[in-house]
């Protein structure tokens, strides 16, 4: 299964055709860390820079297969991105962000045709985009982790939930199919 390569397939597919700035190949968003980029035209880096188990999903029960097996539940996973923006001059870097972040706002919910690879049949039918709204602070610190880098104009979304499916095999068990009630009057 490559449930998280294709999260970042869906995201690249979806953004690109929305942002002329870009050229229509795919070297215009990448997936490196801000650390990693040496940018040359318009590009877009797309990091995941922090995988969380979603804990209101953590409990989710067993599906039944057919009459006699269970499906263990997926791991319910959020991914929090850092969509940072690098263009020929300032001016176009805020075009790019305002696209952006008008196109998350415009399908805050990634499903049907727009979701690629084995997203559907993994259990990953809908999966919403959640602006991730970070302080001053917060921001500083992320951005101490990409050293010798100045800061660039940067949006953080949670995707989630993401499913990935359990790697256990089914349960087999026995189900109740009939009932049998007996009925026993008691002599007074």
């Amino acid at each position: 299964m490559t449930v998280l390569r294709d999260i970042n397939i869906t995201l690249k597919d979806h953004i690109l055709p929305k942002i002329p700035e870009f050229e229509s190949d795919s070297k215009s968003i990448v997936f490196d860390s801000p650390a990693e980029i040496n940018p040359s035209g318009n590009m877009l880096s797309i990091f995941l820079y922090q995988i969380v188990e979603n804990g209101f999903l953590r409990n989710i029960n067993h599906e039944p297969i057919g009459t006699t097996q269970l499906k263990h539940p997926p791991l319910a996973i959020d991914l929090y991105f850092i969509f940072t923006v690098y263009g020929k001059n300032r001016e176009t870097e805020l075009l790019i962000i305002e696209r952006l972040m008008q196109l998350f706002h415009d399908t805050s919910v990634l499903k049907g045709d727009i979701l690629r690879g084995e997203l559907s049949t993994t259990g990953n039918d809908e999966i919403k985009i959640i602006p991730n709204n970070l302080t001053f602070e917060e921001i500083n610190k992320l951005w101490e982790r990409f050293p010798n880098k100045p800061y660039k104009l940067s949006a953080s979304y949670i995707i989630s939930p993401v499913r990935i499916p359990s790697a256990k095999a089914p349960e087999t068990i026995t189900r109740v199919i009939e009932r049998d009630i007996n009925l026993y009057r008691k002599e007074v």
